[in-house]
């Protein structure tokens, strides 16, 4: 066996590869050949991944440009930062009336007004209250009284009329009235207009406790005893008890003007 390949191969070597043999160069040629060959497969993937790339770059650039597009900037601002917006407010209309011309003459105007107004609904308030009500001969004559004080109002009033207007004016705390509807005979003054001011408001009737003393006196009866003197005989109370009479004082001036008594009800 041994001998056959020996022959084998000596007949190879006369062959036509008798002088060749698988140099360096050899080696080289075919490592270039396998090399080329790798490259050639190797491109289409490259390819593909450049491309892609450049289209994934090109997206995210697309989609940050669409987003500072629609970021509002503030004018004014350099770093293109957003500003809060501040709400506009609707305009709000003035609550303040416009002034009149002479604006001063009609407050003058509603202030005498309210003035002249403000005992009448003050005092007509009070006839809701219980108080007797004053005929309109005896308002008029209480409202010229209150202006001048002049006794010549009273002139044509009998003595319960007068007495109702002494009491309509403590009820109404008009404690002016209330002292110039008293005598004003000399001997029988007790005490000055002044003084009478000045009493503190605790020690005076309240217009409950002039209501309660005072009740019925309009339908009281007057009682003459002097020229000049009598009193109003009246029942304070409903039940007319004879032990609760009260008796009103008034006098008579030198006019014939009557009034009413200091200490009324002695």
């Amino acid at each position: 066996m041994k001998s056959k390949l020996t022959d084998v191969r000596r007949l190879m070597d006369d062959s036509v590869f008798e002088d060749e043999k698988f140099t360096e160069q050899h080696k080289r040629q075919v490592l270039n050949r396998i090399t080329k060959e790798e490259r050639k497969a190797d491109w289409l993937p490259r390819s593909l991944s450049v491309v892609f790339s450049l289209v994934l770059i090109i997206s995210v650039a697309f989609l940050l440009n669409t987003v500072l597009d629609k970021t509002p900037v503030q004018q004014g601002n350099p770093d293109g930062a957003e500003q809060p917006q501040t709400p506009q407010q609707e305009p709000i209309e003035s609550l303040v009336p416009p002034v009149p011309e002479n604006s001063e003459a009609n407050k003058e105007k509603e202030d005498a007004a309210k003035e002249e107004n403000t005992p009448n609904e003050e005092e007509n308030e009070t006839v809701d209250d219980g108080v007797f009500e004053l005929t309109p001969e005896e308002m008029a004559a209480y409202e010229n009284f209150s202006a001048d004080f002049d006794t010549a109002h009273l002139k044509d009033l009998d003595p319960i009329s007068v007495a109702k207007l002494y009491v309509w004016a403590g009820y109404n705390q008009n404690y002016e009235v209330e002292y110039e509807l008293l005598t004003d005979r000399e001997e029988s003054i007790m005490w000055s207009k002044e003084e009478h001011l000045a009493i503190p408001t605790e020690d005076k009737s309240s217009p409950d406790e002039v209501f309660k003393v005072f009740n019925n006196i309009e339908d009281g009866e007057f009682i003459q005893r002097e020229e000049h003197k009598g009193y109003i005989r009246y029942y304070p109370t409903e039940a007319r008890d004879p032990e609760a009479t009260k008796g009103f004082q008034m006098r008579q001036n030198e006019d014939g003007v009557w009034q009413v008594g200091f200490m009324p009800l002695q």
